[in-house]
Parts: C-alpha cells; sequence; structure tokens
C-alpha cells in the first residue's frame, strides 16, 4: 500500500509539471478584451498592461492577429487598464474591479491619433456575466463590513444567495443538492472544517469563527450552476473565500464587539432573560515590504464568551422515577441525572417538561498571514497560513449529557502564477490539519444510556476526529485566436483519522416496558478504534472558451475525476461487501485495500453558451448543461473501522435476542461482549456495496440578464438538476414486524449502505441587484423551487436516511429537508448623506453625517414535516386519518397539527412493532413559515486624515418576532402537533472599529 502512494504522488508531481488545476479561476479573474478602431475594424498586435492600483504590480499582454486579447490569472483588485497601437490614441480606463471567478468581455475603442495623446475613461464594475455560463454570486467587502452579521460570522451571508439555502447547524444547500456536496476553499484551495466530510463548520459547528477571520477577507464567491471544467470535487457548488492582502499603502484596524443580556428581549418560553456575556476582538496590519515588489498582511481575533442558554425538554416525573427505582434499583444513577420537571404535567404521566438556563462557555484564538512577492514581472508567490484553536462546551437534557468540544485547524496555501509570451501557468498547493475532540461527559460516568421513547433519553460518547488533507494544483491557459484554452489537472490526498466510544442504550417501547425493564433495543457502541484512514483523488480536465461572434461566447470543457478506495493504515475496515456475505457464519470480508471498487467512469462534460443581445449587448442570454461528480463521504466508513472482527462498532439486539441473552438494564460494553461470548450470535455489521459508484449530478440551467441602469441589473433564470447514485442506508434482517423473527436468525440486523438514493430540483430564481454606488446599494433574491430524494438526498446517510418499508422504498419519496417552496432575501446599505441634505461642511458635518442604515429580511415557507409513530419497529408512520392536518388558526395553546387527522397503526403484541407500514407520506407536511430582520445602524468619526472610528449597533430579531419551531411530531407523544421552541428572541450586538 505505501508503494501505491508514493507512485501515486510522483505520477501526479509528473502530470502536475506538465498541465494543471482544479481550483484557480476562482481566485483569480479573467478579462476577454476586443481592440477595434471607430469604424469597427480590428486593430492587430495592441499592446495591453494592466496595472493594479493598490500594489502597482503590472501584467502586460498583446492582442493576437484578430484584435483579441486575454488576461487569464489576475489578482482581484482595482485596476487600469492601457491600451497602445500605432497609429492611435492612447486608450486608458482607470477603476477597472475585477472580482474573483469573474469572466467578462472588455471591448476597446482606439480613436485615430498620435500615441501621446490619450482617451481616458473611468470604469465601473461590470455587471453582467457575459463570458460564462456559470452562475455566481459575490459578497463584496463592503457587504462582509457593513450588513450585520452576529458574531462577525461571513457565513451568514451565504444563505442571501439565490439558490442557497441554510440547512441548520452551519450547512447549506445549493440549488436543492447534498449539503456535503458543497467544497470550501479559501484562495482555491480546500478549507474544509472537518477532516470526514465538506463543511465550513468544524464538526458539528462548535466553532464561532468558520474558515477564515472577517477581517481577513477580501470577498467570498459563490459558484453554482453549470460550472466550468476547471472547477472540480465538488457536486454541487463552491464556496470560495478571498484572503485579503498588503498593498503599497500601509493599513490596519482595531475592532471589538459586545453582546450582553442587558440588550435583549426575553425568550418567548422563557420567565426571564439568560446572562449573555460574548467579547470578540483583534485587528489587523497590511502593507508593503517593498513597494511595487513585496507585501505582507496579519489578522487575529479572538472571543471568550461566558453565557447561559435556554433549554426545554421533557424529563422523568418523580412519581414515575420512585416507580422506576422501586421496580429497578439499577436504574437510580441515570435517574438522579435528570432535573424534576418546573412545568405542569398530567396526573399518572412518566415525563413532563422542564425549562431552564444553562451556562455556555467559549473562546478561540485565529490567526492568518500572508505575504506576496512579484519575483520578476512574470512571477508572482503568494504564501497564507490560517491558524485556529475554539473550545465550547454546548449544554445539552441532563446535564451530564453535555458536550466539551476541543479544536486545533491550521491551513497554508503556496501560490506561483507564470507568465509566458504565449500561456500563463499557475500553480498552487494547500495543506489543511483539523483536530476535534467531543466529550459527552456522561461518558466517563460509566453510566449505561436509556431512552423511553416519546418521553426522555440519556447517553454518553467520547468522540476524537483527526487528520488532514494536502493537494497540489495547476492550471495552463492560452490564447489561440478565438479560443481561449486551459487544461489541467490535480492530486488531493486524504487522510482522516477517528476514535470513538459510547454507553450502551436501552431502549422502551412504553412506561410500562419500562418498569418491566423489558427494552425493545439494546444497543451496544463498542466503538471505533484508532484508525488512520488514507485515500488520493486526481483529475484532469481541458475547457475551451470559443468566443464564436464578439457578443456569443462558448464554454466547452471537460474532466476526469478518479478517486481511489479508501483504505485503513492497518487494515481495520471490515466490508463484507454485500448482504449475503453479512450474515453468513463467520462473515465473509473483501480484502483491507479493496473494500470495494473504484470508480473509473467519471468524466464529465460541461457546455454552456453566454449570448449578448442588442446593438448595446445590455441582454445576455446564458445557459447550460454540466455533470459534477463528489467523492465519497468518508463518514461512511467510520463504522467500519472494528476493534477485530469478532467485536465490531456495534450490536443491535432486538425481539428474542434480548430475552435469549437476557439483556437487562443496567449493563456496560464489556458485559455486552460477555453476554454473547461462546453463543452462536452473528455480528452486527456496518457494510458497504462492493459496487460504490461516486455520487454525481446532472445540471442544466437558462437565465437572461438585463442591466437596467449603468449600476442595476436584473435576472430570470431557471435552475434544474437531478442527483444520482447517491448514498443510502438499509437496515437489513429486521424482525418480522408480527412474529418477532429475523429472516436471518443467526445474525442481527445490520446496515447496508449502496448508491441506491436519487434526487431532483427545479426552481425559478428572480434578482435585482444595484451595485452600492451614490450611498446606496442593494440585492433582492427570490426563489420559488421544489426539491425531492428517494429519502434523504444528502451524501452521508445517518438515521434520517432509512426508509419505512424495506420492499417499497419509493414510497418514501419526499421533500428534502432543506427545500423551501418559496424565499425571499434582501440585503441593504444606504449612507444617509445627513451632511450634504443639511448644507453642512467641516466640524458640523462630521459630527452630523457619518450616519449609515443596513439591513437583511429574509422570509420563506415552512421545512418539510414528517409524521412518526414510535414503536419497535425505527421509522414508522401512521395513516392518515379525515380533515386538514392543521389547525386554524394555528397558534392556539401551541398546538399547530390536528391529532384527529391521523390514526396510528396497531401494534403487534409479540414484536412491539407497527403491524404493516403507515400510509403518511415522508415530509408531506410543512412547518410554521418564517420571516426575519436584521439591522445595523453606524456613526462614522473622521479622527485625522487616514484615521476613522466606526460605531454600531447591530440588532438580530429586530422587531423579536417569533419564529415558531416544528411542532412535535410523533402521534404517540402527549405533546404531539404543539410547538415546544421558536427561533431567539431579539439580540443586540455593539461595535467599535477603528480604521487606518
Amino acid at each position: 500500500m505505501r508503494r501505491r502512494y508514493v507512485f501515486g504522488g510522483l505520477l501526479a508531481a509528473v502530470l502536475l509539471l506538465t498541465c494543471g488545476s482544479a481550483y484557480a479561476q476562482r481566485t483569480t479573474a479573467a478579462l476577454f478584451g476586443m481592440v477595434k478602431d471607430s469604424s469597427g475594424a480590428v486593430v492587430p498586435s495592441a499592446a495591453v498592461e494592466l496595472t493594479n492600483e493598490e500594489t502597482g504590480i503590472v501584467t502586460k499582454t498583446a492582442a493576437n492577429e484578430i484584435g483579441e486579447f486575454t488576461l487569464p490569472f489576475i489578482p482581484i483588485g482595482r485596476y487600469t487598464v492601457k491600451v497602445e497601437a500605432s497609429g492611435f490614441k492612447t486608450f486608458i480606463q482607470k477603476g477597472l474591479i475585477l472580482t474573483a471567478g469573474q469572466q467578462s468581455r472588455f471591448p476597446v475603442t482606439l480613436e485615430v491619433g498620435q500615441l501621446s495623446e490619450t482617451t481616458i475613461v473611468t470604469a465601473e464594475a461590470p455587471l453582467l456575466q457575459n463570458a460564462t455560463v456559470t452562475m455566481s454570486d459575490n459578497i463584496t467587502r463592503t457587504q462582509l463590513m457593513e450588513l450585520p452579521l452576529s458574531k462577525r460570522d461571513f457565513s451568514g451571508l451565504l444563505a442571501l444567495q439565490n439558490g442557497v439555502t441554510s440547512a441548520g447547524s452551519g450547512t447549506f444547500s445549493i440549488n436543492g443538492m447534498a449539503t456535503a456536496g458543497i467544497t470550501v476553499t479559501v484562495d482555491g484551495v480546500d478549507s474544509s472544517g472537518d477532516t470526514e466530510t465538506n463543511s465550513i463548520t468544524m464538526f458539528q459547528g462548535f466553532n464561532q469563527i468558520n474558515v477564515l477571520s472577517l477581517e481577513a477577507i477580501q470577498e467570498v464567491v459563490v459558484s453554482k450552476g453549470v460550472i466550468s471544467a476547471e472547477v472540480g470535487r465538488t457536486y454541487a457548488g463552491n464556496f470560495n473565500i478571498i484572503s485579503r492582502g498588503g498593498t503599497n499603502d500601509f493599513h490596519g484596524s482595531l475592532f471589538e464587539n459586545v453582546q450582553n443580556d442587558v440588550f435583549n428581549a426575553r425568550y418567548i418560553f422563557a420567565s426571564s432573560k439568560p446572562v449573555v456575556r460574548f467579547n470578540q476582538f483583534g485587528g489587523s496590519l497590511g502593507g508593503p515590504v517593498i513597494r511595487n515588489k513585496a507585501f505582507f498582511f496579519f489578522a487575529y481575533e479572538g472571543y471568550r464568551q461566558s453565557s447561559q442558554s435556554f433549554q426545554r425538554g421533557l424529563v422523568p416525573t418523580p412519581e414515575f422515577k420512585a416507580q422506576a427505582i422501586a421496580a429497578v434499583p439499577g436504574y437510580k444513577a441515570v435517574l438522579d441525572l435528570f432535573p424534576l420537571p418546573n412545568e405542569p404535567y398530567a396526573p399518572g404521566a412518566a415525563s413532563g417538561l422542564y425549562s431552564g438556563t444553562v451556562p455556555v462557555t467559549a473562546h478561540d484564538n485565529h490567526l492568518v498571514v500572508r505575504g506576496d512577492y512579484q519575483i520578476r514581472s512574470n512571477d508572482q508567490l503568494t504564501l497564507r497560513w490560517t491558524h485556529g484553536r475554539p473550545y465550547q462546551i454546548i449544554p445539552r437534557l441532563p446535564a451530564a449529557t453535555s458536550r466539551e468540544y476541543v479544536g486545533a485547524t491550521d491551513t497554508g496555501v503556496v501560490t506561483w502564477t507564470h507568465s509566458a509570451a504565449s500561456w500563463t501557468s499557475e500553480f498552487r498547493f494547500g495543506a489543511n490539519w483539523n483536530d476535534s475532540v467531543r466529550d459527552q461527559k456522561m461518558y466517563g460516568q460509566d453510566i449505561a444510556g436509556i431512552d423511553l421513547q416519546s418521553h426522555f433519553g440519556a447517553d454518553g460518547e467520547l468522540l476524537t476526529l483527526t487528520g488532514h488533507h494536502y493537494s497540489f494544483e495547476e492550471v495552463i491557459a492560452k490564447t489561440s485566436g478565438r479560443h481561449t484554452i486551459k487544461y489541467g489537472g490535480s492530486y488531493f490526498g486524504r487522510a482522516p483519522g477517528r476514535f470513538d466510544q459510547e454507553t450502551p442504550i436501552f431502549r422502551y417501547g412504553s412506561p410500562a416496558d419500562f418498569l418491566a425493564n423489558k427494552p425493545n433495543r439494546v444497543q451496544f457502541t463498542f466503538g471505533v478504534p484508532r484508525y488512520y484512514g488514507r485515500t488520493w483523488e486526481t483529475s484532469f480536465f481541458f475547457q475551451d472558451d470559443f468566443k464564436v461572434r464578439p457578443n456569443l461566447t462558448l464554454n466547452l470543457g471537460v474532466r476526469y475525476e478518479y478517486y481511489s478506495v479508501f483504505q485503513e493504515k492497518n487494515g481495520l475496515i471490515y466490508n463484507p461487501g454485500t448482504p449475503k456475505n453479512a450474515v453468513s457464519v463467520p462473515p465473509v470480508f473483501r480484502p483491507a485495500d479493496s473494500i470495494y471498487n473504484a470508480d473509473k467512469n467519471n468524466i464529465l462534460p460541461r457546455v454552456g453558451f453566454a449570448w449578448g443581445l442588442g446593438s448595446n449587448q445590455e441582454t445576455v442570454l446564458r445557459g447550460g448543461f454540466g455533470m459534477s461528480v463528489a467523492p465519497q463521504n468518508l463518514r461512511n466508513f467510520a463504522e467500519m473501522a472494528f476493534i477485530s472482527p469478532e467485536i465490531p462498532f456495534r450490536f443491535r439486539f432486538t425481539g428474542s435476542d434480548i430475552t435469549d441473552l437476557n439483556l437487562k438494564y443496567p449493563m456496560n460494553n464489556a458485559q455486552g461482549i460477555q453476554a454473547v461470548k461462546g453463543k452462536t450470535v452473528a455480528r452486527g455489521l456496518e457494510t458497504f456495496d462492493q459496487d460504490n459508484p461516486n455520487p454525481y449530478t446532472m445540471q442544466w440551467t437558462l437565465d437572461v440578464q438585463r442591466r437596467l441602469t449603468p449600476t442595476m441589473v436584473m435576472s430570470l433564470g431557471y435552475a434544474g438538476n437531478k442527483g444520482l447514485k447517491i448514498t443510502m442506508r438499509h437496515n437489513y434482517n429486521l424482525p418480522d414486524r408480527i412474529t418477532n423473527v429475523r429472516p436471518f436468525p443467526q445474525s442481527l440486523e445490520f446496515a447496508w449502505r449502496n448508491a441506491g438514493d436519487m434526487s431532483w430540483y427545479h426552481g425559478m430564481q428572480v434578482s435585482l441587484r444595484k451595485r452600492f454606488s451614490n450611498d446606496f446599494g442593494f440585492n433582492m433574491n427570490y426563489a420559488y423551487s421544489k426539491g425531492m430524494a428517494i429519502v434523504y438526498g444528502d451524501f452521508w446517510p445517518g438515521n434520517d436516511s432509512r426508509v419505512q418499508d424495506e420492499d417499497n422504498q419509493r414510497a418514501d419519496i419526499g421533500i428534502l429537508p432543506w427545500s423551501r417552496l418559496h424565499e425571499m432575501k434582501l440585503d441593504a446599505i444606504y449612507q444617509l448623506p445627513l451632511d450634504r441634505w443639511l448644507g453642512l461642511t467641516g466640524r458640523a458635518a462630521g459630527i452630523i453625517g457619518g450616519w449609515q442604515f443596513s439591513g437583511i429580511f429574509g422570509a420563506s415557507t415552512g421545512s418539510p414535516l414528517g409524521i412518526q409513530q414510535s414503536s419497535a419497529r425505527e421509522f414508522s408512520r401512521p395513516d392518515r386519518g379525515s380533515g386538514d392536518p392543521y389547525l386554524h388558526p394555528s397558534n392556539i395553546n401551541g398546538l399547530y397539527l390536528n391529532k384527529d387527522a391521523f390514526i396510528a397503526v396497531p401494534l403487534s403484541p409479540v414484536s412491539g412493532q407497527t403491524i404493516r407500514p403507515g400510509n403518511v407520506g415522508r415530509n408531506s407536511l410543512r412547518g410554521p413559515n418564517s420571516w426575519n430582520l436584521n439591522l445595523n445602524l453606524a456613526k462614522s468619526f473622521q479622527i485625522m486624515e487616514g484615521v476613522s472610528l466606526q460605531v454600531r449597533a447591530e440588532m438580530f430579531n429586530a422587531l423579536n418576532h417569533a419564529n415558531w419551531g416544528g411542532p412535535v411530531s410523533d402521534i404517540r407523544n402527549a405533546n404531539f402537533g404543539r410547538i415546544l421552541s421558536a427561533s431567539g428572541a431579539r439580540s443586540m450586538q455593539l461595535g467599535f472599529r477603528l480604521s487606518f
């Protein structure tokens, strides 16, 4: 295996010397120029010079024989363009703003005259995307700094982009596709916060500075739809964060943000406000080392939090607790962990509601260092390093199940851009280290977990995630006539690690079963040993942007990606590969270095067009089709790492096994192993289909953009896609619903994952955007869309992805959990010109002027809602009854659903399972609609020339509107249909920022 990795690395190194990258275009801009004279005739061989107005760095090229030129790898910034040709006046255009991923036509008209004469044009940033089919959005530095952002987290602006939907817990979906299918990069290099899957946050979102400090971000690019062939490793799209660099002028900042409960409103379900103490502080400094040649940038951000959060949930009533301990004294240790109810409950109830505040502690120290060096006129070098050490305790109910998170993250990148007479290349190396430890405190107390369905539960776990990624990438670009050709490739290595152990969990179907200590399921999790995974990826692409006519560009590309089979350093991954092998005694495993068959068929065509209409090309029509593929989500393999073939990750005992083995609470994992020792009980295995293709998507888009004014553009578009070969989880060898006997009695139930899931999406997307100018700018986006899947539509099929009936999987087709039928978003920034309105100057203007108002408004229809019926068969659903499932009005006593609209499926007295599948569809209802308004009011003071102080007050949920959470959806729960939660109450953040 070692020789294989060495060979793979050497092969990649050789290939990269002759070809190139997956990410380059996302960090730079491309300018496609056409030089003509005033009669429309082309001007060949014109000299073109591009000067960065902030760094003084100059890039030179020349128009070809048909008057066209291409500048493919332009660092983002503000530029001056100069074009010279014999017999014509010199053309100069200043203030041209170029953003990451931008591909724009740049027409130049030369006037007859002497070179010593000059035609000067003041530039506006191009609004129309007139050279590419890719639907991309740029979050500008102005938006990042001036829109209201809680805790300075830039990811709060991602869901403002059309087609991007928040999926909760720091995850997002683009055009309805898998949340794990979005790549996260900084300066074009992988910067996922999780070693096993793509994620903006670290594992489960415990960190509060995501990816990169806001102080170090220049802009954020969201790429979606039909993307260029040079963009790889992504299924749905890409979030690319562009870091800031130094310039010829020293610039810097100092800031502090404060959150305190004094400023906040009371949460609607709480009797008092929880304590909030959050302080965020830091600064930045950038400037020249050598003017016009070498630059540096440094940023630091830290935070300290010592607060409280509100919790509300079900806990045992004192009467039931006393009965349970009297019946089973072993329950005392676990039941003593729960507080007593402090809200009214029904006589004889097993559980009641508890609400209260619990402490929250968090801190981090985050550093960013970047250097840029112009080695020669045709060679540029960039280096960046990012460092973070987040920590947080997230409370849970009961407190013993609270989770302590400790994290460490470091990322680095080296970029080298080289220009030659006829071609340009960009080489990139990146590395990303991430470690996360999650300690669920109950694990250390050696107390077995419990789960009384529809009432209360508690368990413990110790989980460690470690690992790193590294990549080598390069792109070569060349212009030949009307063709701008790019080709390249990449090598990407992934090395995740994990250690995971959990307490046993005893599940009970009813309070009576709990008192009798008759569990319907017992789960022993022996854990994942400390394992070290390895996988590598390589890709190649060819892209031709063919300018058929001055107003028509075809984007023609093809890409190939290969993903190696996941392996474990010490051969600890055990995969039977088929259900038949899993139920054999003993089970049959595939070789450790070939746990499934690699997918070698990932050839991905991408075609599109951008067509400027009309004489002034104020309208652009774009459309295209493309295919993208994603690597396997490595979390799927975590539960396949066993201590040994005899001791797998987990046993799940049900039915007669529990009786035969006399499994009763309390027991620990060692006792679980002892209970099956010497008995013919097969192991419950986690198995993956041996034919394991990579998930891929087919996407198609059509949109039209219209420039309404020099600073405003409107677009109307359609986006559709189909996701295929998505990982799906099946539960095999389940006990019969009636008899409770498994088809293969010698084996336990087990999970089998295959590529059986599928998703599809159709959406209309409308946007109206005004670039910030004349003190005002805004973005308004609306989407009408629907996303569906057979089961779940994401790459890691956890508990949410299992079907109700394995014999009729298509009965589970339903709405994707993050799909919103209607979604509208608006952000705006307005600098109030009070001083100009009042005609003030001097000190009076400084006092009265400098006010700024900004805000974010969002509204959407409710999230999909699935109705459940708890039983010994997981993911059971009831039948539909008669009547409207929704109550009108829906806020009476917190009730949202009509219980009479659903009928429970009878339970088997032998198995405790529903005797048949219910006919309520998966995610067939929707939760409450929601809307929210965040506001920011800021005042800037000019301290002296070049030094200013901004004081700002940001309000989140400014109108203190209660956005209700989803109702209790289990019809066997006494609170079925009742809403027990809502979004947070209004909170405020005070900010101070000194800029120089």
